[in-house]
């Protein structure tokens, strides 16, 4: 692997969690209540135990191929023709992930920023913004995350300051309903982690051991769920049930409801920081598909690809436009796209554990 092209474990640190923490986190802590009521932060805590479970089984099947990405591995178990129908559903479901985070990202810019700039010019912005970080190659993705994580510090910030307004008695009894309705948290909690899989995607790149590689993911992913639980025991706390019911969007109604001599509207300011996070999400998403697509073409022209389903997911973006196609583009996504995500590289592992299967052994130095 060239050198120039490899990342560090700090890098993928970054790269992961914005990848996991983008345009869902605004409604997570609603979604998770609709189903989980005040309990719903239990629901959190056992997602993340989940996602380390199936981060564990990708690791173990990337380090049985660390030369390869999910791509290439896909050609190497399934052979050449199933192959590439398994790349090419893989570039689909990224495509479709892409649609619908411009389709987010531009409705709530209109509903709390921007209500009078033309849906194309946002979606504009945003699609050549991609472009432009991922055309040259995966290290500047993970440079600009690494940048870009910086607005975390103004997220942790703003919530923390509403603790002083929170009632905790609000997330007690705990368990009080059961066991049922923390389960019935768990789809849309699991839901909000989705991007991890960009995991193996990227890993030939990584310029580290397996151990190492290993101890980063495990780290990010913890860094996520303290991150969402904490969002969402503050949401819990500082609105009443009746108002939790109410609003889509509770981390903007909570940072709304702040008002600073310096800063009149914090929840611009919350919004600002929350668009580089979708930028980082998306562009993330622009990469994988366009890298599934070099895979299938066998070619390395990553900039052209990224270009054609940048254009793609505009035009995409642009079409759905009423609600009901918004929300059953969201069941699509939910409960087939990302099993199918998940779902691909476990079956992987047990065909090359069934076979016998490896790739060459990767020989790099500790990072």
């Amino acid at each position: 692997m060239n050198d120039k092209m490899n990342i560090t474990n700090f890098q993928l640190f970054f790269l992961l969690i914005h990848m996991q923490v983008g345009v869902g986190v605004l409604s997570l802590p609603y979604d998770i209540f609709v189903k989980a009521k005040n309990n719903g932060w239990l629901s959190v805590i056992i997602t993340g135990l989940i996602i380390q479970t199936i981060l564990l089984l990708f690791h173990l099947l990337m380090s049985r191929f660390p030369e390869d990405n999910i791509f290439d591995i896909s050609k190497k178990l399934f052979g050449k023709f199933f192959g590439n129908i398994c790349i090419f559903l893989f570039y689909l479901c990224y495509v479709f992930i892409g649609i619908l985070i411009l389709v987010k990202f531009a409705y709530l810019l209109h509903a709390w920023m921007m209500p009078h700039t033309p849906k194309w010019v946002l979606l504009g912005l945003i699609s050549f913004t991609a472009v432009f970080i991922v055309k040259e190659n995966i290290k500047i993705l993970a440079r600009f995350a690494t940048i870009a994580s910086v607005v975390f510090i103004g997220f942790f910030v703003l919530i923390i300051y509403a603790i002083r307004h929170a009632n905790f008695s609000n997330v007690l009894p705990i368990a009080s309903e059961g066991v049922l309705p923390i389960i019935e948290g768990l789809p849309p909690s699991i839901f909000a982690f989705q991007g991890f899989e960009l995991f193996i995607v990227v890993y030939p790149f990584m310029q580290s051991s397996p151990k190492n590689i290993l101890k980063t993911v495990t780290i990010a992913n913890a860094f996520v769920t303290f991150f969402y639980l904490f969002l969402v025991l503050v949401s819990i706390m500082f609105f009443s049930e009746a108002e939790l019911k109410l609003i889509p969007e509770p981390v903007l109604y909570l940072i709304k409801s702040f008002s600073f001599r310096i800063i009149e509207r914090p929840d611009l300011l919350f919004t600002s920081m929350w668009i580089v996070l979708v930028a980082t999400t998306y562009s993330g998403t622009i990469y994988a598909s366009s890298l599934a697509l070099t895979t299938f073409r066998k070619t390395r022209t990553l900039t052209i690809y990224a270009s054609l389903t940048a254009f793609i997911c505009f035009v995409g973006a642009l079409t759905f436009t009423k609600k009901q196609i918004i929300t059953f583009a969201s069941y699509i996504q939910n409960y087939f796209i990302v099993p199918f995500l998940w779902g691909i590289p476990v079956l992987l592992l047990l065909v090359s554990l069934l076979f016998q299967k490896k790739g060459e052994v990767k020989s790099t130095d500790e990072a």
